[in-house]
């Protein structure tokens, strides 16, 4: 049972493994600093490494950072399958065709890739707590969501969900769902972000809400790399960490039980 009277905040490390940056500094952000949970990339280039560093902290809630676009033009994610819909010339789609993408796709080529996906940190040992979606919030189509949520049951993981469609699929399930609006690192003002920081957990509702941060170090293939190191400077903040106790905050991972599906 969700308490409304409290402020529960889940702060939830996305792309891990999406580059060589996004390993070590990402993880710290969680063994460190404040992030609760993390999705790992299983596509990506620095997948192996994260996995490496993440079976060295096995008490880290991870989940899976479900993945159908790329966002780097001169590194060629591949799929794990072969389904023609989600793919062009053996690579996932660039991240500015994804309306393309999402017209296209087939919903069962989704769902088998998600799969294998899944099936990646499984076979590296971990049981997933979670599945969420690289650059594709609730998956980008409702039937996306929709098959997810069902890998999600068979896989007996949590799940992330924004939209009020996905948010009202938890509810009908008797899952824990979010009801504030979330925030996504990569929307937030880069001048002085610790101080934007601090002023949104001192605003934050009462209720469940969601931070979806990016934490890296700088590379030069990665155009985010400024929100990205920015994050990682804001979560590892002293007074981040000060502010969220003063106002009496509690900071959630995806592998809280109440975000967890019933046993």
């Amino acid at each position: 049972m969700q308490d409304m009277t409290q402020r529960e905040l889940i702060i939830n490390v996305d792309d891990i493994g999406i580059h060589e940056g996004a390993v070590d500094a990402a993880v710290e952000t969680i063994t460190d600093g404040v992030a609760a949970s993390g999705s790992v990339m299983t596509v990506c280039p620095g997948t192996t490494a994260a996995l490496e560093l993440l079976t060295a902290h096995p008490d880290i809630p991870v989940g899976v950072h479900l993945t159908l676009t790329r966002d780097f033009p001169e590194v060629g994610w591949s799929p794990l399958t072969r389904g023609r819909s989600i793919q062009e010339q053996g690579r996932f789609l660039g991240i500015e065709q994804r309306e393309r993408l999402l017209a296209q796709v087939d919903a069962r080529e989704v769902e088998a890739e998600f799969r294998a996906q899944i099936e990646v940190l499984l076979d590296a040992g971990f049981q997933p707590t979670h599945l969420d979606w690289h650059c594709l919030a609730d998956g980008g189509r409702e039937d996306i969501f929709d098959l997810t949520l069902a890998l999600a049951g068979e896989y007996r993981t949590g799940i992330r969900a924004w939209s009020e469609h996905g948010r009202s699929a938890l509810r009908r399930q008797g899952r824990a769902a979010q009801n504030q609006p979330f925030l996504d690192s990569f929307a937030v003002p880069l001048d002085q972000k610790q101080h934007y920081m601090l002023a949104q957990i001192r605003a934050l509702p009462h209720g469940l809400s969601e931070w979806a941060v990016h934490p890296a170090r700088p590379i030069p293939a990665d155009s985010g790399s400024d929100v990205r190191s920015t994050d990682h400077d804001f979560l590892l903040a002293p007074s981040i960490r000060q502010a969220l106790h003063d106002e009496r905050v509690d900071v959630l991972g995806y592998g809280d039980p109440m975000l967890l599906p019933a046993r």
